[in-house]
């Protein structure tokens, strides 16, 4: 299997390209600087702007799908993530590719009713205090996923993100509560990923993920 990947250099990217790598993924990842860090000998990497068709068509060429990990960088200024996704989706019809995971956050977009209070409250709060359009950068992403037509999307949504160890201990569905306390490491997460990405099973669902 061949998976592309966006989003490589951050911390989720990183659990990714190790958990993917482990089961024997080929990946072909995109940076948009010459990575610092070393990454594995079996991986393609791509340089190259996200605003560039050419390149976002490099990183995905004879890929079985492809994997979006946009997390906040300390010098994006300018919100990225709905314009990038948005590329990558068109470049992904003109070569035919269904398969797309894309993880945003579980108070991202609509607020389903497993949703807790206080997590709905939480993101009244987010929304009113952001100012720099990062919030609504994040929802139209996903509204952007929900409308790609592809066959094979699939939105995660993590609660709360930790730097904890891998466990196989972790729901992930549309209806699972999550709350205030829910959280998942990085590296559960990335290992979600490439069991969702081995045998599918969330196809064109908004899904939560979390530590049962």
């Amino acid at each position: 299997m061949i998976v592309s990947v966006f989003g490589a250099s951050g911390r989720t990217g990183h659990a990714f390209i190790a958990s993917a790598t482990d089961a024997g993924i080929s990946l072909r990842l995109h940076y948009r600087a010459k990575p610092s860090e070393q990454v594995p000998t079996s991986s393609t990497v791509v340089v190259g702007s996200l605003n560039d068709p050419t390149a976002v068509r490099e990183v995905l060429r004879g890929a079985d799908a492809t994997v979006v990990l946009f997390g906040p960088h300390h010098d994006a200024r300018i919100p990225f993530c709905a314009a990038a996704t948005k590329n990558i989706i068109a470049s992904m019809h003109t070569q035919s590719q269904q398969r797309l995971l894309v993880v945003t956050g579980a108070m991202t977009g609509g607020m389903a009713s497993n949703v807790s209070f206080a997590m709905r409250f939480m993101r009244k709060i987010v929304q009113r205090s952001a100012h720099d359009g990062m919030v609504e950068d994040r929802n139209e992403q996903e509204r952007f996923v929900r409308n790609s037509k592809l066959a094979g999307w699939t939105l995660i949504k993590p609660p709360r993100l930790t730097e904890g160890p891998a466990t196989d201990a972790v729901d992930m569905g549309p209806e699972l509560s999550v709350g205030m306390r829910s959280s998942i490491s990085r590296a559960s997460l990335a290992g979600a990923l490439v069991r969702e990405l081995q045998e599918p099973r969330c196809a064109q669902q908004a899904v939560y993920a979390a530590h049962r």
